[in-house]
């Protein structure tokens, strides 16, 4: 059939969106976090990944808590250094400073909804790395764990002798000290020193008393005075 010149051609169909397929959050060292449940889906009109950045840590949550992985991402490149640091500080292998990281946001994923606002979004964090750091010691060892070595913290504000050495020398000695300490006397000073947490957080993050985290955090100071002598 002959078409008239002034008879518009009929528009091609239009090609159907492609849909894109969302992986999972990552942590801060860019390792994509798997075996997530899957989300809720999230609403639309939702912040950009590039929106979430100044945001706030509760309006992070509560985007995350509804499933959008963009907000959760920036929780994790918020923290996930200072528990990288912590657990680097807490175990000996590097692959279960790695593994512990993976599992406190795996867990916080999963957890967000039920979050509490009676501490922080950092202390909660910290305290679930806490616990999984915990238990790769009851894997590890043989006999049930004395409560005098689930300890640990340091405070910056406190007179301690080394505080201002940066040296590779001092801080290899720190290490090996410091992995000489009780777990909780080291978790203690980390948090304390290291993280320059206050004691009521540290006393969340490892279910102790005020008064057992100063204990632990003294005799963890006063050891590693003795054992860092030559650098006073």
């Amino acid at each position: 059939m002959v078409r008239r010149h002034d008879q518009p051609a009929a528009p091609s169909p239009a090609a159907p969106p492609q849909r894109t397929r969302r992986g999972p959050p990552t942590c801060s060292e860019g390792r994509r976090i798997t075996r997530v449940d899957e989300p809720p889906t999230s609403p639309r009109n939702r912040a950009t990944g590039a929106d979430w950045i100044d945001a706030d840590d509760e309006a992070l949550r509560a985007a995350a808590a509804l499933g959008d992985r963009e907000a959760f991402e920036v929780l994790a490149r918020r923290y996930g250094p200072a528990l990288y640091r912590y657990g680097h500080r807490m175990l000996s292998e590097e692959a279960d400073v790695a593994d512990v990281v993976q599992e406190t946001f795996l867990a916080a994923w999963r957890q967000l909804g039920s979050f509490r606002a009676d501490s922080s979004l950092q202390t909660w964090l910290f305290s679930i790395c806490s616990h999984k750091i915990t238990d790769i010691y009851r894997q590890v060892r043989t006999v049930p764990l004395d409560e005098r070595l689930l300890e640990a913290n340091t405070d910056p504000a406190t007179d301690v002798p080394f505080s201002g050495a940066s040296n590779s020398q001092f801080l290899a000695a720190l290490d090996a000290a410091l992995a000489e300490l009780p777990v909780r006397q080291r978790a203690a000073w980390v948090l304390r020193e290291i993280e320059s947490m206050t004691f009521p957080e540290i006393c969340r993050i490892l279910g102790l008393s005020p008064e057992a985290v100063r204990g632990h955090h003294h005799r963890a100071t006063s050891t590693l005075r003795r054992r860092l002598r030559r650098w006073r």
